[in-house]
């Protein structure tokens, strides 16, 4: 912990980006305030940074649907490139559009072709966006996103694991369809099907285990601590005491039990993609889902807060860079107040948007500011 963040970017370049034609930040590794009106590009400037992480950003978008345009066209291919400094280690990092391939994304790290994994290796991102303001209260398969996402601060291999998981799920399911005729096939699938869902299982409830004994160590205050649990039979089982051979052989089982009713519904109904994250707040003891509003998103805080402690304890990885989207607007002076403290005592750097300047009054010198106007971005000073 402390001010320094041992990771943190030292500056960002955007090209033909959203509504950004060209953006170049030279960063000193404090925070990053950016204060604009609404639709002036700040949420595109921390997509941008999103993008430097494995998987397709805050937003999901397709390549196609990133890049800026011109009277209705494309204006080009988009690129986004950093450099990242981890622990004093400076690393060159580039994504952006193909532009013999429009659908598809280039990589790129320290000047060579690089891959997903190689990112994951460097890079690690945690977002709050306003849209995920009521994520307790919504869909089960959002909340479990939501979580995998944490996952990959901690376990970069999760997102192979999870790919390599739902492709065989998606053949199984043919294969039951078309009769499970192929039964070596069919326990082949499974096989695949039991190892990587063990391994999704066994990384979730090691993340579970960081993030509870990140809330216990919080300070209680402004951010009301939450009581985290997977409801689903694999983690349930993994958090008796079962290991990952033991998951691996009672998740094969399951998936061999349930070939019938599964070809009956055309889908997988067991299996951990069917997992669920829940949370309660702890001091009502009520389910996060039935907080208002504004107590949803102070757990969400506090649990973003939580994550970076957890990763921060973790050997060998320092916090992640954490993208707060508008989250300033929804909080009183005493809880910007205190969130300015948590993130300068957990060493992030946080990446903040507002409308205004004077909701990061309470950072004082601890945060560069950035005014955004119209897809044009400039240096501000600190308020007095």
């Amino acid at each position: 912990m402390g001010d320094r963040p041992r990771r943190a970017l030292t500056a960002l370049r955007l090209a033909i980006f959203r509504n950004h034609a060209a953006v170049e930040l030279a960063l000193d590794r404090r925070m990053v305030a950016l204060f604009g009106p609404n639709g002036a590009g700040k949420t595109n400037i921390l997509e941008a940074v999103s993008l430097l992480a494995p998987g397709r950003g805050l937003r999901r978008a397709a390549s196609e649907e990133i890049a800026r345009r011109a009277g209705g066209a494309a204006a080009g291919a988009w690129a986004v490139s950093a450099d990242l400094d981890l622990d004093g280690d400076v690393h060159r990092l580039g994504v952006g559009q193909d532009p013999a391939a429009p659908s598809r994304r280039l990589i790129r790290l320290n000047g060579a072709a690089a891959s997903h994994a190689d990112l994951g290796d460097l890079v690690r991102v945690t977002w709050l966006t306003p849209a995920q303001d009521r994520i307790f209260a919504g869909p089960r398969g959002e909340r479990l996103k939501f979580f995998d996402r944490l996952v990959l601060g901690l376990s970069p291999g999760h997102g192979a694991a999870a790919s390599r998981y739902e492709r065989a799920m998606r053949e199984r399911t043919k294969v039951l369809e078309e009769g499970g005729g192929d039964r070596a096939w069919l326990d082949g699938l499974e096989d695949e099907m039991a190892q990587r869902g063990g391994e999704l299982a066994l990384a979730r409830a090691g993340l579970l285990d960081r993030l509870r004994a990140a809330i216990d160590a919080r300070p209680s205050g402004a951010f009301p601590k939450s009581d985290l649990d997977l409801e689903g039979p694999i983690e349930r089982l993994i958090a008796d005491g079962a290991g990952l051979d033991a998951a691996v052989a009672e998740l094969r089982a399951r998936l061999f039990d349930a070939r019938r009713r599964d070809a009956r519904a055309g889908r997988a109904l067991v299996g951990p993609h069917r997992t669920d994250f829940a949370a309660r707040h702890r001091a009502k003891n009520m389910p996060a889902g039935d907080c208002s509003t504004g107590e949803q998103k102070a757990l969400l805080v506090g649990l973003a807060l939580a994550h970076g402690r957890a990763l921060d304890a973790a050997s060998g990885t320092a916090a992640p860079l954490l993208l707060l989207d508008e989250a300033c607007a929804h909080l009183d002076e005493a809880r910007r107040a205190a969130l300015a403290d948590e993130l300068a005592d957990l060493g992030v750097q946080a990446w903040l948007t507002g409308t205004d300047a004077g909701l990061f009054e309470a950072w004082g010198d601890r945060a560069q500011r950035f005014q955004v106007e119209e897809g044009a971005v400039r240096e501000a000073q600190a308020l007095a």
